[in-house]
């Protein structure tokens, strides 16, 4: 077991170190940043204290999470990021050397799967920490502000994090399978496309907006956003948690199965 904890630990400190010291990381981080940066130039505050701070940042976070971040930008971006992972190593041949050392089909996933999540972490945590700790400033609320808001920015985090895990868990499927990184970030976005876009234009498929992840997105911040427009983004907040976590395990599950049934050449 400790074995096992450990190549898994060596795959994610390799893979994490590389990615926050790529160009790509960079350019991904100053795209996802961007809504952040307008918000610091223009806040346009409604009032003053606590509650109206809260509520301009839930209002922010439920305008820009479906439409940015977790829209056809912020998706695109995700899968950019996690198809990269394996398609990578299996197109160079270098996956033939990590399980030669030797280490595990499941630590190389699990390793990598991790610090794609990481690397993820970081791309929200940065434009959702300026606004919330900007906020405070705009809305002359203080120290209380920062520490009242932060439940809401944990939520927003989380929330975003669990439903694009899933994009990114689909997005190393797709990759195993391609083994090419261009060819797989272009598969995976015409499969989300398709699932999110088209099929939901089918005529007896009503209300089509519940099909994307940014939707899905809002419905998690249900469980503690109180503003009167979440109302109309229909579905059970602990339901969604649960259907998004199992696809990631089940996704996660068929990378391991279709990596150790693949073979790699010399």
């Amino acid at each position: 077991m400790n074995e096992a904890l450990n190549g898994a630990l060596v795959i994610f400190t390799t893979e994490f170190r590389r990615l926050i010291h790529s160009i790509k990381f960079k350019i991904l981080l100053l795209i996802m940043a961007f809504p952040a940066v307008i918000y610091l130039l223009n806040p346009q505050p409604q009032g003053t204290g606590v509650e109206a701070m809260r509520k301009a940042f839930q209002s922010l976070m439920i305008d820009l999470i479906p439409n940015y971040w977790a829209g056809i930008i912020g998706q695109f971006i995700i899968i950019i990021l996690m198809s990269d992972l394996l398609a990578s190593e299996i197109d160079k041949g270098t996956i033939r050397l990590l399980i030669s050392k030797p280490v595990k089909i499941s630590e190389i996933l699990i390793g990598k799967f991790i610090a794609g999540i990481s690397v993820m972490f970081i791309l929200f945590a940065v434009p959702y920490a300026i606004i919330w700790l900007y906020n405070p400033l705009v809305y002359h609320s203080g120290t209380n502000g920062v520490i009242d808001s932060f439940r809401d920015l944990a939520l927003a985090l989380g929330s975003t994090l669990l439903v694009l895990a899933s994009l990114g868990a689909l997005a190393v499927v797709i990759s195993v399978i391609v083994a090419r990184p261009l060819y797989a970030s272009l598969s995976t976005f015409g499969i989300v496309f398709l699932l999110q876009f088209i099929i939901p234009q089918i005529p007896y498929i009503t209300h089509p907006e519940r099909y994307t992840l940014g939707y899905q997105t809002i419905i998690l911040l249900k469980s503690s956003f109180n503003l009167n427009k979440i109302v109309a983004f229909k579905g059970n907040p602990s339901y969604t948690a649960l259907f998004f976590s199992n696809v990631i395990i089940l996704l996660l599950v068929i990378s391991w199965v279709a990596l150790s049934k693949r073979e790699f050449p010399d």
